[in-house]
């Protein structure tokens, strides 16, 4: 508390004239972030601007002062403006994220504190920039499969009931649009926005990243882009002569998945405890077959590092398959999709063909 905040800093000979507590900023945690959060090229330009001032030698104050200016997100300009005012107060860069849980999640977090203890936070912002351009390209590849989709609803809407409008006039089918679809619509978007509201629930979280690793093809590319965080964290922590149950430990906080941070601060402690490094990584068992026959006898050669960044090479191929895979398949799915829906809207139709015409024959 401020009252052992100041008895700590009186030993150390300093006299503090005020001391508050700094938590979570309200706005930051607010869930009106959860609804609409920023786009993954919002944090890509914003991590990429950060790195390159920082590797350009410019101090914490100035780069954030500079991104207030430039961040393509106004959230991530007044995050900037506000973390620029606060970075006189001695707090690191990590602890300045985490006061906004509802924007930057606890992966980001986990990734910038590991990049400040290692020394290698521009070379981390830069990795994490990569990850995220990796999700914008996607969500550009899948853009067109949105709009193909809504396209093809807005016809089935239209020429299912499409006989009926003919009989009983245009009235009866905006008295449709209104009572029936419309709602439907209308409960569709709450939805949506209730499973992202859902989010700032801790345990729903945890669920819904269980759930990511499942899903066909988009659950291989979180599986991977975690991958390649934890093994690239794991590369820099070797580079920099961290024991490995720590660097471990740090690895473990990037991962984003509750089980894979779990798994990894079990091998962490096997570790402390004397336990070799082959043994821990069997533990693993998020670890892929051919990242663990990678780092297989590593320590004992002394090439612990160079395989380690190998892996984390070998996972970012993976990430950038798997976007690949999702696209391909995006395309697979959207015929086949569009195909069903064009199918029931025409037997719809026809069905209602001949219902209409019963009813103006007065059969």
């Amino acid at each position: 508390d401020s009252r052992a905040a100041a008895h700590a800093l009186r030993e150390e000979g300093l006299f503090p004239v005020r001391i508050a507590e700094v938590g979570v900023s309200r706005w930051g945690a607010s869930v009106i972030h959860h609804l609409r959060p920023i786009s993954p090229g919002g944090f890509a330009q914003f991590f990429t601007q950060l790195a390159s001032l920082l590797r350009a030698g410019v101090n914490a104050h100035d780069a954030f002062d500079e991104l207030a200016a430039l961040a393509g997100d106004r959230r991530l300009r007044r995050v900037s403006r506000e973390i620029a005012e606060q970075a006189a107060e001695g707090m690191s860069l990590a602890e300045q994220f985490a006061r906004y849980p509802a924007i930057f999640a606890r992966h980001i977090v986990g990734f910038v504190a590991a990049g400040e203890e290692l020394g290698a936070l521009p070379e981390m912002l830069a990795e994490l920039a990569a990850q995220y351009e990796t999700q914008m390209r996607l969500q550009g590849r899948l853009l067109w499969l949105r709009l193909y989709y809504g396209a093809v609803l807005v016809l089935a809407l239209l020429v299912a009931p499409f006989p009926w409008m003919i009989v009983r006039g245009f009235g009866w089918y905006v008295h449709l649009l209104l009572t029936r679809l419309l709602p439907i619509i209308a409960l569709a978007v709450l939805l949506i926005y209730a499973l992202r509201a859902a989010d700032a629930v801790p345990a729903i979280a945890a669920l819904r990243s269980r759930l990511s690793l499942s899903i066909p093809l988009f659950g291989s590319l979180a599986r991977w882009s975690a991958l390649s965080r934890f093994l690239r964290t794991l590369n820099f922590a070797q580079r920099a002569g961290v024991t490995m149950h720590h660097a471990l430990d740090l690895a473990g906080g990037v991962t984003e998945h509750p089980a894979m941070r779990r798994s990894a601060e079990r091998a962490a402690t096997s570790i402390r405890h004397g336990a070799p490094l082959e043994s821990a990584l069997t533990g693993m068992r998020f670890l892929p077959l051919r990242i663990r026959q990678m780092l297989q006898g590593a320590e004992r050669t002394g090439e612990l590092e160079r395989r380690l960044s190998a892996a984390a090479d070998y996972a970012i191929e993976r990430r950038e398959a798997s976007v690949n895979g999702i696209s391909a398949g995006s395309a697979v799915g959207a015929l086949v999709g569009s195909a069903v829906i064009v199918a029931i809207a025409l037997y719809v139709a026809w069905s209602n063909f001949y219902d209409a015409l019963f009813e103006r024959a007065g059969v």
